[in-house]
């Protein structure tokens, strides 16, 4: 028994080392975000597609193999329905990178296919906190506020996440459907 419990802490603790070490290098990696989402606000369509892909590519490298592999069984149990499966996988993302926003955004977007929109908002929150031009992030709390009936919130989410990402189809889309709703009708 001595031994499997050595083992665990063993291995705990080269995860914790690999990803501490492997968050420096994200750090390096994320450096380029505010040059990019500044040439994302002035482009014009043609070239903000790439400019965005390039965004998305670098929101998805926390730095950490360890991390990545659990992010993406964390969105690919999202992507089949399996909520409870994802939470599971991204909450060790986000214990493992608490300086990473994907871990929380793709958490929340777990919680929000769960339907559970208080723990949704609250990652929503905290990877606006580590990255405030995360545009997904902005425009998920849109569409809570949306669904909650706060239209003018999600105008104002549908707004802000434009301000950031004037070509973001989905959102543009969102915010055209908000104009012949008028007013906060939350309860």
């Amino acid at each position: 028994m001595k031994r499997l419990v050595d083992f665990f802490k063993h291995t705990f603790v080269t995860i914790f080392f690999v990803t501490v070490s492997g968050m420096a290098n994200a750090q390096n990696i994320h450096g380029d975000l505010p040059d990019l989402y500044q040439e994302l606000r002035q482009s014009d369509l043609a070239v903000a597609s790439k400019i965005e892909a390039e965004i998305r590519f670098l929101w998805k490298s926390s730095g950490s193999q360890t991390v990545d592999l659990l992010l993406g069984r964390g969105v690919d149990a999202a992507a089949r329905g399996d909520f409870e499966t994802a939470t599971h996988h991204l909450t060790a993302v986000v214990e493992f990178a608490p300086d990473f926003a994907t871990g929380y955004l793709e958490r929340a977007r777990a919680y929000l296919g769960a339907g559970l929109l208080g723990p949704a908002v609250d990652d929503l929150q905290k990877a606006l906190r580590l990255d405030p031009n995360q545009f997904d992030a902005i425009a998920m709390l849109g569409q809570v506020f949306e669904s909650l009936g706060d239209v003018d919130l999600a105008r104002r989410s549908y707004e802000q996440a434009l301000a950031i990402h004037p070509h973001f189809a989905q959102v543009r889309d969102a915010y055209s459907a908000l104009d012949g709703v008028s007013g906060n009708t939350a309860l």
